[in-house]
C-alpha cells in the first residue's frame, strides 16, 4: 500500500481538479443562466448528486497526501513538496467549509432573495476558482514530490 500512496495522492488530486472544472464551467456556467430562484431550486436537486463523487475523489487524495507527509519525514526535499500539496488541499477544504457549504445549504433551503442569491452565486463561483487554483498547486507539488523521491532513490 505504501507504494500506491503517491499514485493515489497524485491521481486523486488531479481528478479533483477535473471535478472542480466540470462544476465551475459546466454547472456554474449553467447556473448563471438561470433566474436566481430557479437556480436555488435546481441547486437543491443537483448539489447532493455532486457531493458524493466530489468527496469520493477528495478524501482518498487528502488521506494519501497526509500519509505521504508522514512517511517522508526523513526526506526533507520530498516532504516539503508533499507539505505544499497538503496545504493547497487544506486551503481548499477551509474555503469549502467556511463559505461554500453554508452557502450551499442556504441555496438548498431557498433562504435567499433573488438579489442575494445572485450575489452569493457570483461569490461562490469566484471562490470556486480560488479553490481550483489551490488544488492545481497541490497537484503540481504532489508530482514534484514524487519526482524528487524518484531522484533520491537513484
Amino acid at each position: 500500500m505504501k507504494k500506491a500512496l503517491p499514485y493515489i495522492a497524485i491521481i486523486g488530486t488531479s481528478a479533483f481538479i477535473g471535478n472542480l472544472v466540470v462544476i465551475g464551467l459546466g454547472f456554474g456556467g449553467y447556473w448563471l443562466t438561470l433566474d436566481p430562484i430557479e437556480f436555488m431550486q435546481q441547486f437543491g436537486i443537483q448539489f447532493p448528486l455532486l457531493l458524493a463523487p466530489t468527496m469520493g475523489i477528495l478524501l482518498p487524495a487528502l488521506i494519501a497526501t497526509v500519509a505521504m507527509v508522514v512517511t517522508t519525514k526523513d526526506q526533507k526535499a520530498v516532504r516539503k513538496n508533499w507539505i505544499i500539496a497538503l496545504v493547497g488541499l487544506m486551503i481548499t477544504c477551509t474555503i469549502t467549509s467556511v463559505y461554500h457549504l453554508p452557502t450551499n445549504f442556504g441555496f438548498m433551503d431557498m433562504k435567499y432573495s433573488a438579489e442575494v442569491a445572485a450575489s452569493k452565486l457570483n461569490m461562490w463561483l469566484m471562490l470556486h476558482w480560488v479553490r481550483a487554483t489551490f488544488v492545481m498547486v497541490a497537484a503540481i507539488f504532489s508530482v514534484r514530490a514524487y519526482k524528487n523521491s524518484l531522484n533520491q532513490n537513484n
